[in-house]
């Protein structure tokens, strides 16, 4: 069961002029041209979660320790993030992640690897579809990438961890005339201890955010995932599809009068 955390989350748009030096002369011509084309309906951009992955990227978290030879005793119950703090997942239309050196971790202070921790489970993944239209309802951004992460490790049969959370491209399909940029990031402080002192759980807040451009508007935004080491995990902000279709049943009820007790 989720332990509620005080985070208010929300989908971010913005409309900003794009930076010029990214679209050929030919991309400024057509969009002067045919500003609908080239314009997302920022209300058509949504999330959709397509299911577990059949079979997860072949991930090895990474063995060893610190430089040195020798590990430092661990700290249980102090929890950090001793991967990547923020890297790129998709940079003008092209993945760029490598998934087996580029993810973030959730492990005790002190044990660098996960050499001496036990009952990892194997990767798990979840597989989304962003998309997007433009202002004639044609769909110009469709992309797959699935939420990749490894939980359960404990040391000495104490917490439950997390390591190799990570996003993996599957599907890039972005028309002519935009530019789709995604990056990953997992700020320190979004990494908690949702358990107890004796029994820690580890809790991570991945920040997803992406930037559908063209030579006339900047559109972006984010989805936010909630990971914790005991294999709980939760959309928790962005335009994902259910949270829409339970948007749309609250106002439809509040128009019809209906209470909610």
């Amino acid at each position: 069961m989720f332990r509620r955390l005080p985070v208010a989350l929300a989908i971010v748009l913005t409309a900003a002029p794009a930076a010029w030096s990214q679209f050929s002369p030919q991309e400024f011509k057509a969009a002067q041209k045919d500003p609908g084309a080239f314009t997302i309906d920022e209300s058509s951009i949504k999330i959709q979660d397509l299911g577990p992955t059949v079979k997860p990227a072949d991930i090895a978290p990474p063995t060893g320790g610190e430089p040195g030879g020798v590990n430092p005793l661990p700290v249980l119950n102090e929890i950090i993030n001793t991967g990547l703090k923020i890297w790129k997942i998709i940079a003008d239309n092209h993945p760029v992640v490598d998934v087996h050196t580029q993810y973030a971790t959730a492990l005790p202070k002190g044990q660098i690897g996960w050499a001496d921790m036990g009952g990892w489970q194997p990767p798990k993944g979840t597989i989304y579809e962003l998309s997007a239209k433009n202002l004639y309802g044609v769909k110009v951004i469709n992309v797959r990438y699935q939420v990749l992460r490894t939980y359960g490790g404990s040391y000495q049969g104490k917490g439950k961890y997390l390591t190799a959370v990570t996003v993996e491209p599957l599907l890039v399909e972005v028309a002519w005339g935009y530019h789709f940029t995604m990056d990953a990031s997992v700020p320190d402080t979004s990494v908690v201890n949702v358990g107890t002192s004796e029994n820690p759980v580890a809790g991570m807040m991945a920040d997803l955010s992406w930037d559908i451009a063209t030579s006339l508007k900047d559109s972006r935004g984010k989805g936010l995932y909630f990971l914790q080491g005991d294999g709980a995990y939760k959309e928790v902000g962005g335009p994902f599809s259910s949270q829409s279709a339970k948007l749309r049943a609250t106002v439809a009820k509040l128009k019809r009068g209906v209470s909610f007790e």
